[in-house]
């Protein structure tokens, strides 16, 4: 088994949660606020750092978790085509998961 750790900024939120669902994703916990820094720039919800975060985790089968983070790669090449090259806020962090109890 894999755990996906998926951070993406919270406006991305609905399109996220629709490709999970296209790849029969049946279970996932869902953070939301959730504050950082990385190459697409700050988000800390303040003043000086107006975006946010939100973060998916889920564990999934190694097949299954293999097509999930090409989906969401290709939903990211797709953006960054449409935004002229630009860096979009979508990560993913591949970790096994041992059990699930």
């Amino acid at each position: 088994m894999k755990m996906l750790l998926i951070v993406f900024r919270d406006s991305l939120e609905d399109e996220i949660v629709v490709l999970l669902k296209e790849f029969n994703v049946k279970a996932f916990t869902e953070l939301h606020k959730v504050g950082g820094t990385g190459e697409t720039g700050d988000a800390f919800h303040s003043f000086a750092s107006p975006g946010v975060n939100t973060m998916i985790l889920t564990a999934l089968a190694e097949d299954q978790a293999e097509r999930v983070v090409k989906g969401l790669k290709a939903f990211r090449d797709q953006l960054a085509k449409q935004q002229q090259g630009a860096k979009i806020p979508i990560r993913v962090f591949v970790f096994p998961c041992e059990q699930v109890v």
